[in-house]
């Protein structure tokens, strides 16, 4: 967590970031600060990281409000920068902590735990929902059990059959297709092997290196590889390697028994 004083009028070039965006913030938190139901301003996304922002970067800003019965998301754009802000309530936020841990997509929780303050009223409450954010990402996602191991080795498996069998037909169209849905899935099964959550695209190639070098270079291959005879046999050497992640392929021959889900509930309920 990270605060950026009141007294500094955001004209400091905080972290290299361009001036713009300084006073793009400064006018945004000007403006909302003065609204008594306004307990904090965060800003989060690219801005927070130590990178400069890209060309075209936009600004992502919570604002927790003490209390609100309607959420609010909209797009405004100041000295050039476009700003996306969200407002939401401390009861609203802590809502959507508990349902998207539920639900294994933590994004909320992501936002809040490693923001830039640039304005508060009401400090601990603040501090309170980012040690909570914290809490829920510092948990590593669950791990694969023996069905999702199963299924994630048949969808390689039948994307790659499908993918050998448009190459050997020259069906360059369907080809790259099938090849860019191949990779996708690979990289979908890599993380959830990893137990970590994926990075935005503009930052994957960096924690993939930092999370397994290897997988890394085989996917920069398989996607930069342009004449379709490399590029299959480059996919072909990622799925491979996709495949050892999740166990080994899929054998030929195998049976999963699962019960149903009402079984399951009945089961339950009858305990």
């Amino acid at each position: 967590m990270r605060l950026i004083k009141q007294k500094e009028k955001y004209d400091i070039n905080q972290n290299g970031h361009k001036s713009k965006f300084n006073k793009a913030l400064g006018q945004f938190v000007d403006k909302h600060r003065k609204n008594p139901n306004v307990l904090a301003i965060l800003v989060s996304g690219s801005y927070a990281r130590p990178s400069a922002p890209d060309k075209n970067s936009d600004l992502d800003i919570d604002i927790v409000l003490k209390k609100s019965r309607t959420t609010e998301t909209g797009s405004t754009w100041i000295n050039g920068v476009e700003i996306e802000y969200f407002k939401n309530s401390v009861k609203q936020i802590r809502h959507r902590f508990q349902t998207e841990a539920r639900d294994k997509k933590p994004c909320t929780a992501h936002i809040f735990s490693d923001p830039i303050i640039l304005y508060q009223k009401e400090g601990e409450i603040v501090n309170q929902l980012i040690k909570e954010a914290r809490s829920i990402t510092r948990k590593r996602v669950p791990k694969m059990n023996r069905a999702d191991t199963y299924f994630a080795r048949h969808k390689i498996d039948a994307k790659k059959k499908d993918l050998e069998d448009v190459y050997l037909k020259k069906d360059i169209f369907t080809f790259r297709l099938i090849a860019y849905k191949l990779i996708l899935e690979c990289l979908d099964i890599f993380y959830k092997i990893k137990r970590v959550p994926r990075e935005r695209p503009k930052k994957l190639r960096a924690d993939l290196k930092s999370l397994d070098p290897k997988f890394e270079a085989l996917l920069s291959g398989a996607i930069l590889e342009k004449g379709l005879s490399r590029k299959f046999k480059a996919i072909k050497k990622l799925t491979r390697y996709a495949e050892f992640l999740a166990g080994g392929k899929k054998p030929k021959e195998w049976k999963l028994r699962t019960k149903y889900a009402i079984e399951q509930e009945l089961s339950e309920a009858g305990d």
